[in-house]
């Protein structure tokens, strides 16, 4: 069975890559990818995958730097020990101040051609049994508002929550979009 762990740090560079650009690249271009994120700290889900991204990562005996620059983040979140600033400096992108900021990249129109959403981590609410209340679908949902917002309506998403991949697959549908749910995983409410 396939770990939820393993498949996260598989299917991230899936998920961007495959997602349309927001203009027709240049050949053998490099696509833009903004990362939406609850904290951007040492270990957390941020920092595994957005480090990916930002120096690469082992492939078949080799490193790989896949083709994306990251070029903003929206980190909801900064604790003490948090990273993305100092990311933010020594890469060269935007830490914005709100999700529609961060994917237009601080102007008025869609800017990127991939948003790398990461709910993981951070000080939120409970529900009643006990589980953190992340605000992945609201993240998710401010993202797909600027898409539409700005005349696209086609993005892809992947999920290892139903409150997810149900959610926002029945929103898009009725607004022409289309989104896939790849992953069928446990409860999250």
């Amino acid at each position: 069975m396939l770990s939820r762990r393993r498949f996260l740090s598989t299917v991230g560079a899936g998920v961007a890559a495959a997602s349309v650009p927001a203009q027709e690249p240049k050949p053998g271009g490099r696509k833009k990818m903004a990362i939406v994120t609850t904290e951007w700290r040492y270990l957390s889900h941020a920092w595994h995958m957005g480090e990916r991204f930002l120096v690469g990562y082992p492939r078949e005996g080799t490193w790989h730097a896949p083709p994306l620059d990251i070029v903003s983040a929206f980190v909801d979140q900064t604790p003490a020990n948090d990273l993305s600033k100092h990311r933010a400096k020594e890469f060269g992108f935007k830490i914005l101040a709100t999700i529609a900021e961060a994917v237009r990249c601080g102007g008025d129109k869609l800017a990127v051609d991939a948003v790398l959403i990461i709910c993981e981590h951070g000080d939120y609410p409970t529900n009643k049994i006990g589980q953190k209340r992340y605000p992945r679908y609201e993240f998710f949902k401010q993202v797909t508002d600027v898409f539409e917002k700005d005349g696209r309506r086609r993005f892809l998403t992947t999920s290892t929550c139903p409150g997810i991949g149900t959610g926002p697959r029945r929103w898009s549908r009725r607004r022409g979009g289309w989104a896939f749910r790849l992953w069928p995983a446990r409860r999250c409410r």
